[in-house]
């Protein structure tokens, strides 16, 4: 048997080396359910998020070694929200992007995903998730709106976070750990809002079911017929009689909806406004914790409908006859001799 030389021992050694060297200086990949194990070696991970709620969470768990991106950045309506070329480069050049992934709520995902296969997408919600909503007999796609779904949620990202970076899971855990303690904190916060168990309200969208659940509020009514649409006359009468009969005294909006229909049907009812918002961006609310603050907040003091509007139309009118008047009697006593 021949035995390689010393010189061919060497060669083979360094060859190894070489080899050992690549391959770990490269990704490590693997697939495990369907999930995709990347360890970064070199860098902060990319991670991008359709809204910036979901943005808030993933900060919240990448606190100290990375920082996501958001698509929609603020208050737009991620409903009717349009991608720009410079967001679509974002999502294809990430990690992770993560979307709630609920049809209707993010259709313009739509556009994105079809043509990158291979683009490693985190769903956060599922069809069994959701309830079905018994205002609008359809599944409610609103599902942060409740605390108790958002610990799912952060559960979720966390572990997905970890197979991309599992070089920092204490970290990552650690940074779960102080934030879902923070959500329970939230979550009694509410458990403790007695004052409005058995309150009746109608809304303006049905964005905020999860959370009113938790409150014991019913809703009895959504003025938005469909979604992005004004309401028919006949449904706003409809609407209007359901209050009264109800003797419903809240009407809930949001500060980014137009308020003159609103109002009106508010005068007609002797209704109070309460403004709550389903996303951030609104009034200064940087994150998901301070929105739900907020939205007790403006839950407890709902906002008389004055009559103002009412009072300076009534004066314009009262002026112009006056002066209509003035006209015609200087005409008649002056003019016409």
């Amino acid at each position: 048997m021949k035995y390689p030389t010393r010189k061919n021992q060497n060669l083979v050694f360094f060859l190894i080396l070489l080899s050992s060297f690549a391959f770990l200086s490269s990704p490590i990949s693997n697939s495990i359910d369907g999930s995709i194990i990347s360890k970064q070696l070199s860098g902060e991970i990319k991670v991008v998020t359709s809204i910036s709620i979901i943005a808030d969470w993933v900060g919240e768990i990448g606190e100290g070694l990375f920082i996501p991106t958001s698509v929609v950045t603020g208050g737009e309506d991620p409903h009717t929200f349009e991608l720009l070329g410079s967001d679509i480069h974002m999502i294809e050049n990430s990690d992770l992007f993560i979307i709630f992934g609920v049809e209707g709520l993010e259709p313009w995902a739509e556009q994105v995903l079809p043509d990158n296969h291979n683009l490693n997408v985190l769903y956060l919600a599922t069809d069994e998730m959701m309830t079905i909503d018994p205002v609008t007999s359809d599944p409610n796609p609103h599902l942060w709106m409740s605390p108790i779904i958002t610990k799912t949620f952060v559960q979720k990202i966390t572990n997905e976070v970890i197979l991309l970076d599992f070089e920092h899971q204490a970290e990552y855990e650690s940074n779960r750990d102080d934030y879902l303690s923070e959500l329970d904190d939230l979550i009694t916060m509410i458990d403790n809002e007695n004052q409005f168990e058995g309150l009746k309200v109608v809304v303006h969208h049905p964005s905020f079911m999860y959370l009113l659940d938790l409150l014991g509020i019913e809703r009895v009514g959504v003025i938005e017929e469909h979604e992005g649409s004004e309401p028919s006359a006949q449904h706003i009468g409809e609407i209007i009689d359901t209050m009264i009969a109800e003797n419903v005294s809240i009407i809930i909006t949001q500060p980014q909806i137009e308020e003159k229909m609103i109002i009106q049907i508010a005068r007609d009812t002797n209704a109070k406004l309460a403004k709550l918002t389903p996303l951030l961006g609104i009034n200064d609310i940087s994150t998901y914790i301070d929105m739900i603050e907020y939205n007790l907040l403006a839950l407890s003091n709902p906002e008389e409908v004055t009559g103002e509007g009412w009072i300076v139309t009534a004066i314009i009118i009262g002026s112009s006859l006056f002066i209509v008047t003035i006209a015609c009697l200087v005409y008649f006593r002056y003019i016409k001799k």
